[in-house]
C-alpha cells in the first residue's frame, strides 16, 4: 500500500509492501499471552533513518567533568548539556543504583514526555566504550581499542587516527569504513588491504594509490575495477621498471601534487563503469555495500543479514530486523533501534542497548543480560522493570499493556523516540553527514541544535593556505600551531603521532579539519537510497544508489562481472 510521509516538510509517497506487513507481525512483541501488533511506518524510510540518527552522537567530543568524582573527562555531552555524566569506569561501577531514580507511569501524560524527565535524572556514561580500550581517551563508540585518537564506531584498532566505522585495523589513519586493514590512509570501504592510499571499494589490495573497485591488486596507481593485476597505471599495464620510475617522479609529499592527481583520478574514474550495487556472495537482497546477505530489502553497509529490512550500518550478522541503524552482532528481532547489538533480541524503539538483552521497550544504556524492560536507563542484569522502578513479573505484564494503548493513543507506540528527546544538538549527530541542515531548518523541524564550541590551545595562529606546500617543509612546531580550515574556518591542530605518519608515508599536511575531512570522505558514498535506472551497457532496468543525473557509467551485475573478468 502507498503512504505519505506525514513530516510536513516531506510529504514524500512510500510503499509499504505485504512483507514489511508480515516482518512487522513477527516482530511485534508478546506480552504475558497477548501480541501488540506493531503498525506500519507513518515515516518514509529518510525520516526514519534521519530521527534515529539525530539521536546518535558518535563523534563529536567535549572537555568536561564526572559529576561524581570531578575529575576531568572526555564526554559526548558538553558542559551545558541538562544531564548527569558519570566518567565510564564510575558509571559501570557499583557506586550508584540506576533504580534509585525510578519513577511511576502518568498515564496522563505521553510516554515521551515522561522518558526525557527520566533522562534528565539518571547519569549517563560519558562515552560509548564497553571495554579493553588503552590509551584511547579521545574515541567513542568503541572497544578494544589501543593508542589511537579520534576514531569512532568499530572494535580492534591499533595506532589509528581520524576515522569512523572499522574492524581490526592497525596503523590507518583519515579512513571510513575499513575491516582487516593496515597502513591504509584516505581510503573508504575497503577490506583486507595494505599500504592503500586514496583508494575506495577496494580488497585484498596492497601497496597502492588512487584505486576504485579493485581485488587483488598490488603496486597500482590510479586504477579502476582491476583483477589480480600489479604495475599497472590508470589500467595499462607497465613494467615494475615504469612503475616505480613513475612512482619516484611522483612528489606525494607535496599537497599542491595530491590535489592534481585526485582531481585527475576522478575525471578517469568517470570513464569507467561501476556496479549497479556493490557487494559479494548476496542472495535476493536489494541496497548497496552489502555482503553475504539473503533476503536483505532496502539495506546498506551491511553485513551477514538476513531477512532483514531498512537497515544501515550493522557490519555484523542481524536475522528478521527491521529499521535499525548500526550494530548487529548476532541482533534478532529488532525494530526502530539506533545503535543496538551483541546478542541483542526483541529489541524495540532503543538506543545502546546491548550485549545479551532481551525484550528491552524504549530504552537506553540497557544492557549486560537484562530482559522486559520498558522505558528504562542504565540498567545491567536487571528484568521487569518500567521508568527504573522494580516490579514483579505480574505487575509488568499488567502496566505494560496499558502503557502501550497510551502510546498508540498519543501516536508513539511503534515509532522511534521523537527528536525533543535527543540527548544532542542535531548538528552534533549523524543526521547532519546524511541529510544536512542549517540551524533555522533544524529548529523549524522540531530537531534541536548546539552551538556550544571549543577551540584548541595554541601558541600560533595559521591559515592553511599559509602552510608550505611540501610536508618536508613543514617545522616540528606545527605541533603548537592551530591551523584554520580552508572550508570550514574551524581551527585544529596536528598531533604528533600525526605528523610522523605524513612524513614516513610522504604525505601532505591536511588543509581541512578532521570534522571536514569526514563530511568529505562521506561525499564518496552514495546516499541510502535506491532509484531505478537503465543499465549502460545492456539496456536492463535495475535499481541502484546512483541517481538518474549523476555522471557514472553503471552497468547491471551480469555485465559488470563480464567487463571485469
Amino acid at each position: 500500500m502507498q503512504q505519505t510521509c506525514r513530516n510536513p516538510w516531506c510529504k514524500q509517497s512510500f510503499e509499504i509492501t505485504q512483507t514489511d506487513l508480515t516482518l512487522l507481525d513477527k516482530l511485534s512483541p508478546v506480552i504475558g499471552d497477548k501480541k501488540f501488533p506493531l503498525p506500519p511506518p507513518t515515516l518514509c524510510f529518510d525520516c526514519r533513518l534521519q530521527r534515529r540518527m539525530a539521536f546518535y552522537n558518535s563523534r563529536t567530543l567535549y572537555k568536561n567533568r564526572c559529576a561524581k568524582t570531578g575529575a576531568p573527562i572526555v564526554s559526548v555531552y558538553s558542559p551545558e548539556k541538562p544531564f548527569t555524566v558519570y566518567a565510564t569506569d564510575v558509571w559501570y561501577s557499583d557506586q550508584w543504583d540506576p533504580l534509585s531514580f525510578g519513577q511511576e507511569v502518568d498515564f496522563g501524560k505521553p510516554f515521551f514526555e515522561q522518558f526525557s524527565a527520566l533522562m534528565k535524572k539518571v547519569p549517563f556514561p560519558n562515552i560509548a566504550v564497553l571495554s579493553g580500550n588503552q590509551n584511547s581517551e579521545y574515541t567513542n563508540d568503541n572497544y578494544n581499542t589501543k593508542n589511537s585518537y579520534l576514531v569512532f564506531d568499530g572494535e580492534r584498532g591499533e595506532n589509528c587516527y581520524f576515522g569512523h566505522t572499522y574492524t581490526a585495523v592497525k596503523d590507518c589513519m583519515d579512513f571510513l569504513h575499513l575491516m582487516r586493514c593496515e597502513l591504509c590512509f584516505e581510503c573508504i570501504h575497503c577490506y583486507d588491504s595494505y599500504g592503500l592510499r586514496f583508494s575506495r571499494f577496494c580488497r585484498n589490495c596492497s601497496d597502492s594509490w588512487f584505486l576504485r573497485d579493485c581485488t587483488a591488486c598490488r603496486h597500482c596507481f590510479g586504477c579502476a575495477n582491476l583483477r589480480q593485476k600489479q604495475y599497472c597505471i590508470f589500467n595499462e599495464q607497465k613494467s615494475r621498471e615504469e612503475y616505480e620510475a613513475f612512482l619516484a617522479a611522483f612528489r606525494s609529499s607535496r599537497h599542491s601534487e595530491i590535489t592534481k592527481m585526485r582531481e585527475k583520478c576522478e575525471v578517469f574514474f568517470l570513464t569507467q563503469p561501476v556496479k549497479a550495487m556493490r557487494g559479494e556472495q548476496n542472495e535476493s537482497s536489494m541496497g548497496d555495500n552489502l555482503n553475504h546477505c539473503k533476503d536483505v530489502h532496502w539495506c546498506f553497509d551491511c553485513n551477514e543479514h538476513r531477512e532483514t529490512r531498512y537497515c544501515s550500518n550493522c557490519l555484523l550478522d542481524a536475522k528478521d530486523c527491521m529499521d535499525v541503524h548500526v550494530w548487529g552482532d548476532g541482533m534478532e528481532l529488532g525494530y526502530e533501534n539506533c545503535a543496538v547489538g551483541a546478542q541483542a533480541r526483541g529489541v524495540i524503539g532503543c538506543y545502546y542497548v546491548t550485549e545479551g538483552v532481551e525484550n528491552i521497550f524504549y530504552s537506553i544504556w540497557c544492557s549486560r543480560g537484562s530482559s522486559n524492560l520498558f522505558g528504562c536507563i542504565g540498567l545491567r542484569h536487571k528484568k521487569h522493570c518500567i521508568l527504573n522502578k522494580q516490579y514483579t513479573k505480574e505487575e509488568y505484564e499488567q502496566l505494560v499493556p496499558k502503557i502501550i494503548e497510551c502510546m498508540r493513543t498519543t501516536g508513539e507506540w511503534g515509532e522511534f523516540f521523537s527528536p525533543a528527546t535527543s540527548m544532542f544538538g542535531y548538528n552534533e549527530t549523524m543526521a547532519q553527514n546524511f541529510f544536512p541542515f542549517s540551524k533555522d531548518e533544524a529548529l523549524q523541524h522540531g530537531f534541536q541544535w548546539s552551538d556550544f564550541q571549543s577551540n584548541p590551545d595554541a601558541k600560533k595562529v595559521v591559515q592553511a593556505s599559509q602552510l608550505p606546500d611540501d610536508s618536508n617543509d613543514i617545522p616540528d612546531d606545527i605541533l603548537n600551531w592551530a591551523i584554520i580550515c580552508e572550508v570550514s574556518g574551524r581551527p585544529f591542530k596536528v598531533i604528533h603521532q600525526e605528523l610522523d605518519f605524513y612524513r614516513t608515508h610522504r604525505l601532505p599536511i591536511p588543509r581541512r579539519h578532521p570534522d571536514q575531512r569526514h563530511t568529505d570522505r562521506f561525499a564518496n558514498k552514495n546516499p541510502y537510497r535506491l532509484w531505478k535506472r537503465r543499465c549502460a551497457k545492456c539496456g536492463k532496468e535495475m535499481q541502484t544508489t546512483y541517481a538518474p543525473e549523476r555522471l557514472e557509467i553503471i552497468y547491471c551485475d551480469e555485465c559488470y562481472l563480464k567487463e571485469v573478468y
